[in-house]
């Protein structure tokens, strides 16, 4: 009996151009944020906002560092320096 094994299951599905949907719903997510920043704020603090974090949500898109995406390496940066480095071995008896 053979069966059909996935061969690229590593690779995500593109839905919208490049874009697979955790990408396309990050950009959304932007979007949506300085969309309601133009309603509340003026638009020079709109603008002082909205432009880094265009830059970050392009730069967590697309940069691969390890083969892994700059927002995954970030959060696992983080997430080392925010857990216990201490590991107490002991013996029971």
């Amino acid at each position: 009996m053979q069966f059909n094994v996935p061969q690229f299951i590593d690779v995500e599905d593109k839905i919208l151009g490049p874009l697979s949907l955790k990408q396309f719903l990050m950009f959304l997510g932007g979007a949506i944020i300085v969309l309601f920043l133009w309603y509340l704020f003026r638009l020079w603090i709109v603008v002082i906002v909205a432009i880094p974090l265009f830059l970050f949500l392009l730069a967590s898109v697309f940069v691969k560092i390890n083969g892994r995406s700059l927002f995954t390496f970030l959060r696992a940066f983080f997430n080392y320096f925010s857990n216990p480095k201490i590991y107490i071995w002991r013996r029971k008896q």
